[in-house]
């Protein structure tokens, strides 16, 4: 009775797991939109031309970078958000679209958390806090002093 059971579990768990395999299988049938809220011929936008000419040759249907700008990423962001949940409007956007526009917009016309999922993790880009050689700056224990001392004089 109990190997019956675990039996019937994985023949209904390897149907489940069959019927997924055939739907992803066919997508896409279409075009897929790739959403860049950059500029066109930035870095981004030249990676996802890249990626999108990667997919539409494996994939045999068209990938379109389509780029829009502004609002801090915010315009680009609403519109996937208000797309369709199909898997045919894509955003391809720095980090900064789900966790810093969150802290910077009292009122996001987007919920990072809720309209999108990340899927991939493509790039990674250092961040580097530099200064005028001129200042009698070393570290940021010495830039924080030195902003302290001069009131806003730094920008």
């Amino acid at each position: 009775m109990r190997i019956a059971k675990h039996l019937a579990i994985s023949i209904v768990g390897l149907a489940c797991m069959l019927t997924t395999a055939v739907r992803a299988q066919d997508y896409p049938t279409r075009q897929v939109t790739l959403v860049v809220p950059l500029g066109a011929g930035g870095p981004m936008d030249i990676l996802a031309h890249t990626l999108g000419a990667k997919l539409d040759d494996r994939l045999g249907k068209p990938f379109v970078v389509e780029n829009r700008t502004g609002g801090g990423t915010v315009t680009a962001a609403v519109w996937v958000a208000k797309a369709p949940a199909d898997g045919y409007t894509d955003m391809f956007t720095p980090s900064g679209t789900l966790t810093t526009n969150a802290t910077l917009y009292k009122n996001l016309p987007y919920n990072p958390a809720a309209d999108f999922v990340p899927i991939a993790l493509l790039v990674k880009v250092p961040f580097v806090l530099v200064v005028d050689p001129s200042l009698p700056v070393r570290s940021i224990p010495d830039l924080i002093k030195y902003a302290k001392e001069r009131p806003g004089k730094i920008s």
